[in-house]
């Protein structure tokens, strides 16, 4: 016997904030509620740096790198402690702890990338491939 079941292989995420910083400690938040459960480990904290051509593309490469960390790390993120960006290069210290990730993402795709300003408002969007 055998069923087709329908799944979802993905996942998007919206961010809208009011800075252009803003907007990668919205995404580190969201990704840190996906992959985030009741269990603590050892707190760690971990230097993270990204480069991409652009916005968007830096905040896939940011996100990619928090995949990675909680891939092979078993990296749980919680909160950002320093951001500094220039241009379209990132370094941040992100601080969280030792665990099992609840739900791992297995890639940050560059289909549908956003990010721009909408006025006063910065939006970004990005899909994961879960």
């Amino acid at each position: 016997m055998y069923e087709w079941v329908e799944h979802t292989a993905e996942v998007e995420l919206h961010v809208e904030a009011e800075s252009h910083d803003a907007v990668f400690a919205e995404a580190l938040a969201a990704f840190a509620e996906l992959v985030s459960r009741d269990d603590r480990g050892e707190r760690v904290e971990h230097e993270v740096t990204a480069e991409g051509q652009d916005d968007a593309t830096l905040l896939a490469a940011w996100l990619d790198e928090l995949v990675f960390l909680a891939e092979t790390e078993d990296f749980v993120p919680q909160r950002l402690e320093r951001l500094d960006l220039d241009g379209t290069r990132l370094r941040a210290v992100v601080a969280g702890h030792r665990g099992r990730p609840a739900h791992l993402v297995k890639a940050v795709t560059y289909h549908g990338l956003e990010f721009a300003r909408n006025g006063s408002v910065w939006r970004a969007k990005v899909v994961l491939d879960v």
